[in-house]
């Protein structure tokens, strides 16, 4: 192994941005390295995130929390206690997985002639990596998808892929349906909200439920992560129903649900996309209307390959989102083509591939 390197990964505090952020984290602390997370501390952090966190310090690595807000005295404060840091560290090599918060980091290392990377989780390039790329504030930059290329303005760009968490490994759909307590053999439609939940997706999934037929009622069912604020109301709603499903805000170990599902309805955030690409998970995705149009590029290059569908949050209703399920059920042909599709996507080794990346710039 190459000496050790002291790096700082820095990250915004949604789960899109954490999840590869400490998955990289872990690789680069077991191969040996000096590794620093600073991040900002959000208080709808998941009680999942948050064992991911407490991980990572038993394995080494130094959190520090910053808390949220933008107005430009904090920014100018961040970036002052980003210079000193950096060289009171002996920072080798600054890594931002997006959100503004990166950007005082960059900075910073700019003018202390420390190297920088940037890794652009979607589609489409998030404001804060656009404006660090334009004004050629950072030394390469690493992607999700290559479609992402489209985007640049010759910076040096490497395709690594978008790390997923690290799950268990599940032999079989009847042991994943088994940790869920369901049937292994019923179609299974698995419900995701994103990190923090989606009030749309649980309101269009509940209505939907009292419009199943008998048979459908006796042959489907439901794995539904609604989010803490809605987890116990959405519950209830399943519970009188009489529709079979497994809720709560969120599940430990993700790769189970994927195991089990034959289709996936969710947001089209990027670390949502990566985990239905690892997986071959058909989809119906619902972008999140308010993110800067990166989960409406997300989606349609799932729709493009042919690995899923595209519905606006302004247009899904229970009455066409049944009707798809129904559609999608009835035609297995459609529902392999689509998790073969969706598999084209995936990039299994990201995590190494982003490890070795910062490895090889530092």
């Amino acid at each position: 192994m190459r000496n050790a390197i002291r790096v700082v990964l820095v990250s915004e505090g949604s789960g899109g941005h954490l999840i590869p952020a400490t998955e990289v984290a872990k690789a680069l602390a077991g191969s040996g390295h000096r590794v620093r997370l600073v991040y900002v501390q959000r208080p709808q952090l998941s009680a999942l995130m948050r064992h991911s966190l407490d991980h990572l310090q038993v394995m080494g690595v130094e959190l520090v929390a910053i808390q949220p807000g933008w107005r430009l005295g904090q920014a100018a404060r961040l970036w002052w206690w980003a210079y000193r840091m950096l060289s009171r560290w002996g920072i080798q090599l600054v890594v931002g997985f997006g959100g503004w918060v990166c950007i005082p980091f960059v900075l910073a290392a700019r003018q202390r002639r420390i190297r920088s990377l940037l890794h652009e989780q979607n589609v489409g390039l998030g404001r804060a990596n656009r404006l660090a790329l334009r004004r050629h504030w950072v030394n390469h930059l690493a992607i999700s998808f290559e479609q992402t290329r489209a985007f640049l303005n010759g910076t040096p760009t490497t395709v690594t892929g978008l790390p997923t968490r690290s799950g268990a490994q599940v032999g079989s759909r009847a042991q994943a349906a088994q940790w869920f307590g369901l049937g292994a053999e019923a179609w299974t439609v698995l419900v995701i909200g994103g990190s923090q939940g989606s009030r749309a997706l649980n309101r269009v999934m509940t209505d939907l439920l009292p419009h199943l037929s008998e048979a459908e009622r006796s042959a489907w069912q439901f794995i539904h992560l609604a989010g803490a604020r809605e987890a116990h109301d959405v519950r209830q709603r399943y519970d009188a129903s009489g529709v079979r499903g497994w809720v709560d805000a969120h599940v430990a170990e993700m790769a189970f649900a994927y195991r089990l599902a034959d289709l996936v309805i969710a947001r089209a955030g990027a670390s949502t996309l990566a985990e239905l690409a690892r997986y071959g998970c058909p989809a119906i995705l619902v972008p999140y209307p308010y993110a800067a149009g990166h989960q409406r590029d997300n989606a349609r290059l799932v729709e493009s390959v042919g690995g899923g569908v595209m519905i606006e949050e302004a247009e899904v209703s229970a009455p066409r989102l049944l009707s798809l399920l129904r559609r999608i059920a009835a035609d297995d042909r459609l529902r392999q083509m689509m998790a073969t599709q969706m598999r084209t996507l995936a990039q299994p080794d990201a995590t190494t591939r982003l490890a070795t990346l910062i490895e090889a710039i530092a």
